[in-house]
């Protein structure tokens, strides 16, 4: 019988293998970051399963998103004087620092009360930020032992698409494997969908372009962090100006290696929805209905009203050029591609695309709303 394909390759999973087993021979505790809720489950599964074939650990799992655990009492314990060292793997951490605080108490007197337990901990989240480190810097169980997991590499996302070639009886071609990897990067649930997409419809041109994949892009940048979606939206616009919370995100994502090219143009378009500009019922411009006139200049406000104002289509240079100077200035075409080009400039500072005012040779500008 043909061995079946894991999803993971045996080198990626057995650096997180080793982890648990080192943490557990030193009788300490530690925590998984960066592994999201819904890899937790199968990377324990999977882990449980290897160490029950060798019979080598006790392991009990803990989801702490389970409704039924409401407060730390709701757990059932061993023994505490059997002699059996048990391994507790405790998915869903991140409620730890939102709607379960009172657990982090419990955890740390068991750490101190019981020497034949390790606690290890799976967060999405990232402990080491300072803003958060900050306000759980005194349970020092949580960071005993910290293992990265970061976004897979080419290796892995090679094995997870022969994998899921098996699972969906599928082949795909090289090509199409190359712009799957290329495209979702190490985010094995974007190329699930790929590929679940692909099994059902053979439309190749569709496999980013889908509600359930626009559905997985929403769900991930929901997951990210507040001051991770300011940074992120920034490396997106490609800002100079990166505050010191920004550049600790950038150094986070860098290291795990957080770069998903569809996310990203996922976020671009994100950032075009929430920063639109129009006119308000008094012909003021505003942005996301905040009254911006002041921001620009007078003959600015001129321009921008008129491109507001007008359906769709060309507008001659003249005609924008008669908007901004009267009959009695004089200009030159410098001087209008100057302008132009200022106002293109105005909207990067606040978060629209340079290429609102879209120049069509030989005939003017079109205003792409």
């Amino acid at each position: 019988m043909k061995k079946p394909i894991p999803p993971v390759s045996e080198k990626t999973f057995s650096s997180f293998s080793d982890f648990i087993n080192d943490v557990k021979l030193r009788n300490e505790s530690g925590s998984v970051i960066g592994l999201n809720q819904r890899e937790q489950i199968y990377r324990v599964n999977q882990f449980i399963n290897q160490h029950n074939r060798l019979k080598k650990i006790n392991i009990k799992v803990i989801d702490l998103n389970n409704h039924l655990l409401e407060d730390p009492e709701d757990i059932n314990l061993p023994d505490q004087n059997q002699k059996e060292k048990i391994v507790y793997l405790i998915i869903g951490s991140d409620c730890l620092l939102e709607e379960k605080q009172s657990f982090l108490t419990f955890f740390n007197n068991l750490t101190k009360e019981s020497t034949n337990l390790s606690l290890i901990f799976f967060f999405k989240r990232n402990l080491t930020y300072p803003w958060i480190l900050k306000e759980i810097s005194s349970y020092h169980y949580l960071f005993q032992n910290i293992f990265f997991y970061p976004a897979y590499k080419e290796n892995d996302q090679k094995q997870f698409l022969l994998y899921l070639e098996n699972k969906f009886k599928i082949h795909i071609p090289k090509e199409i494997k190359n712009t799957i990897s290329k495209e979702c990067g190490g985010e094995f649930w974007l190329i699930k969908e790929t590929v679940r997409y692909l099994a059902k419809t053979k439309d190749v041109k569709g496999i980013f372009d889908h509600d359930e994949m626009s559905f997985r892009l929403q769900v991930l940048y929901n997951e990210l962090e507040d001051k991770e979606k300011e940074a992120i939206k920034k490396i997106v616009k490609e800002e100079q100006f990166l505050t010191d919370e920004d550049v600790t995100v950038a150094d986070y994502f860098k290291k795990m290696n957080f770069s998903f090219p569809i996310l990203n143009k996922f976020i671009a378009k994100q950032i075009v929805k929430e920063n639109s500009i129009a006119l308000n019922k008094d012909k003021r411009i505003v942005i996301n209905s905040v009254v911006v006139d002041s921001f620009f200049s007078k003959k600015e406000r001129a321009a921008l009203r008129y491109f507001l104002s007008q359906k769709q289509v060309v507008i001659s240079r003249e005609r924008i050029a008669a908007v901004v100077w009267s009959e009695n200035d004089s200009y030159s075409d410098w001087a209008l591609d100057q302008f132009i080009r200022r106002l293109r400039k105005k909207y990067k500072k606040i978060g629209l695309k340079e290429d609102l005012i879209k120049t069509v040779k030989n005939k003017g500008f079109f205003f792409n709303k």
